[in-house]
């Protein structure tokens, strides 16, 4: 019992010590800020104002609690907002700890991902909760390996209603089991509770669900187009805004990639032409659109991490290096309030420069591990 605690007390430390370090409400958190004024002063719709609200719409009373809360007690809207995210965090450890024992890794991913710099950054500093999304699809990946597959959907559902994109590991799932009427079931409680969610948004002001949750293009700070923004920047000194307006022929290309790729996936892995496991499957899908969709967020970067743990994978460690630099040059370029409380240590052409290279690494890198992945679930279904 103490062993399985310990990774959760260090990464509670060191989680706690980035949030107390970041009390500012500032890029994301002041985003989360305007949700949250929006929800409690002017309407429960956070979709009824252009670029507000782009999420399913879980996270939003996370938001509105934390206004809630500190207005009530003075508290800081920054370290509540981060507390959820935090708790997500500790139960991501607390998972990896029981899967890696139940596939022969111990503790070690549990370890890994306590003091995982990218989980740091992202969760601690930058205030991101995609955290709470991969819990949810680790508690489903766990439920599904035990073979209690209601439970498995039903965590799918929480993921994809708290981000979208955990949808395309749903084929995967499905693709597990073994027949038509299982599949329909588990397509059934995964899809249904997210669409229970959305209706009352939808009845109130359709066009404006819309237009902010399934129009949303993404931002070209990280994958190929950010390099692109990147290196442009490097040349002339003239950095374009990343927002997925200025950048919607890339976009558009982007999407097609992805898609075509992940299609191409689901069909090869239905067809047993590909036989990944349900992590490896994941960490595909993840990987595909990391590396193809061009339009990359900086917290991202963090699905990937604990999938690779969990798997065992050597290029975890080549993509986190990687990433750590990228975000560390991204923040302290562009969002630099997010690390540090007066003027950054670097200056900002050094800072864009470890942001640019970074990007460059994490693409390498990415693509890398996405080639080997594919190479072993080949192996896998030529010799199984």
């Amino acid at each position: 019992m103490r062993s399985a605690l310990l990774p959760v007390a260090v990464a509670l430390a060191v989680r706690m010590a980035a949030i107390l370090a970041s009390d500012r409400v500032t890029a994301d958190v002041e985003r989360y800020r305007k949700v949250a004024v929006h929800v409690l002063d002017v309407s429960w719709n956070p979709y009824t104002t252009p670029r507000l609200y782009p999420y399913p719409p879980l996270w939003v009373w996370a938001e509105a609690g934390s206004e809630w809360a500190a207005r009530r007690w003075d508290v800081s809207f920054a370290v509540l907002v981060k507390l959820p995210v935090l708790a997500a965090d500790l139960g991501i450890v607390a998972l990896l700890g029981v899967m890696g024992r139940e596939r022969g890794a111990g503790f070690l991913p549990a370890w890994l991902y306590a003091v995982h710099p990218v989980s740091v950054l992202v969760s601690g500093f930058h205030g991101q909760f995609d955290a709470i999304m991969l819990v949810f699809l680790l508690l489903g990946m766990l439920a599904f390996a035990r073979g209690r597959t209601d439970a498995s959907a039903f965590a799918l559902a929480g993921a994809i209603a708290t981000k979208s994109f955990p949808v395309v590991t749903l084929p995967f799932f499905m693709l597990a089991l073994p027949g038509r009427t299982e599949r329909v079931r588990f397509l059934l409680l995964a899809a249904l509770p997210v669409a229970l969610l959305l209706i009352p948004y939808a009845v109130h002001d359709l066009p404006a669900l819309r237009r902010e949750l399934f129009g949303y293009g993404g931002v070209a700070d990280f994958g190929w187009i950010g390099l692109a923004r990147g290196g442009a920047w490097l040349a002339t000194g003239e950095l374009a805004r990343s927002e997925a307006r200025y950048w919607t022929a890339s976009i558009e290309a982007g999407r097609w990639l992805f898609l075509a790729a992940l299609a191409a996936l689901v069909y090869a892995c239905a067809t047993r032409r590909l036989r990944p496991t349900l992590v490896e499957a994941v960490l595909l899908a993840f990987l595909a659109f990391l590396t193809l969709y061009g339009a990359i967020s900086a917290q991202y970067l963090l699905w990937v991490v604990p999938m690779g743990l969990l798997a065992r994978d050597r290029h975890v460690t080549a993509h986190g290096l990687a990433a750590t630099a990228a975000l560390a040059g991204f923040y302290t370029f562009l969002a630099p309030a997010v690390l540090w409380p007066g003027p950054p240590p670097l200056p900002p052409r050094v800072a864009g420069a470890l942001w640019v290279a970074g990007v460059g690494a994490v693409l390498v890198a990415g693509t890398a591990w996405l080639v080997r992945l594919v190479v072993l679930a080949r192996r896998r279904s030529l010799t199984g």
